[in-house]
């Protein structure tokens, strides 16, 4: 996915805030990831399912580089 359309994506949980949105990212039929926004603290809380870790990003652009590491690498 280009990286501009994964930075249209997490402007858009951003935006929608007060809503429950997940986003999930799949690969080959595989989950690979889960992304939600946190407006309390103004972030971007990224699941990779594969290790059940969670991983904080401040910024649309250090998470759409987290994203597209994640995609590229499986």
């Amino acid at each position: 996915m280009p990286l501009d359309h994964t930075k249209n994506m997490l402007e858009t949980l951003k935006y929608y805030s007060d809503c429950q949105i997940t986003q999930t990212f799949t690969k080959e039929q595989s989950e690979i990831l889960v992304v939600r926004y946190i407006k309390e603290s103004h972030s971007f809380e990224i699941t990779y399912t594969g290790t059940s870790m969670k991983k904080t990003y401040p910024s649309i652009d250090c998470a759409a580089v987290a994203i597209e590491q994640a995609i590229s690498n499986q």
